[in-house]
């Protein structure tokens, strides 16, 4: 396996994070289509609110992941996704962009007393004072018509970064180690690193 220049290095790491970021928009182009197609949005809160606050944290933390700062300040590390990429997205996916990060980042990922809005009160019952925190519901999921634009953006974000991996992989298939078909995960002390035909095809498991 040939030894990476800077340059190539700092494209190895680029298109690892369009690797990873490939099954983020996946993850989250699935779930948002679970969500419409299974028509959740119909009977919340009443009876499918678990399932939607779960599936629908669950697309915003994928889809926010390739953007979330990563390992990118390491060295070595991952960067995340180029900026560049959403100009694929229109401005309604934009707005719906920002206000995903947003809840990811205040209310999903993290605790955020000034988004939530947190305020302990003493409700006075039966000559008993209970203290309640009193705050805004932060796992609320996106509208119907949101998660419509949302999963538009997963799509386009998804087929982006298919289209940036085939332009990145033919420089790089030559630096890629051969992997023990039997187990890829094997390191490559124990798998005898056989030559690179630097004519491989693209795949992605399922």
């Amino acid at each position: 396996m040939a030894t990476l220049t800077p340059e190539l290095d700092g494209k190895m790491r680029q298109y690892k994070r369009i690797l990873l970021s490939y099954a983020d928009f996946k993850h989250a182009k699935l779930a948002s289509s679970y969500i419409l197609d299974q028509q959740l949005h119909e009977n919340y809160p009443e009876e499918s609110y678990v399932i939607l606050e779960a599936m629908n944290c669950s697309m915003i933390i994928a889809y926010c992941r390739p953007f979330s700062g990563n390992t990118s300040r390491a060295a070595g590390g991952v960067p995340d996704l180029p900026g560049r990429l959403l100009r694929v997205l229109n401005s309604e996916e934009r707005a719906i962009h920002k206000v995903v990060m947003q809840d990811r980042n205040k209310v999903l990922a993290h605790s955020d007393d000034e988004a939530i809005q947190v305020e302990p009160v003493i409700l006075q019952v039966a000559g008993r004072d209970m203290v309640l925190p009193v705050k805004s519901w932060g796992l609320a999921p996106l509208t119907k018509e949101a998660t419509i634009i949302f999963r538009s953006a997963a799509k386009k974000l998804f087929v982006a970064t298919m289209e940036e991996r085939q332009r990145l992989e033919p420089e790089l298939i030559p630096y890629l180690r051969v992997a023990n078909p039997e187990n890829p995960f094997e390191p490559a002390d124990r798998w005898p690193n056989k030559a690179n035909s630097g004519d491989a095809k693209s795949y992605e498991a399922d």
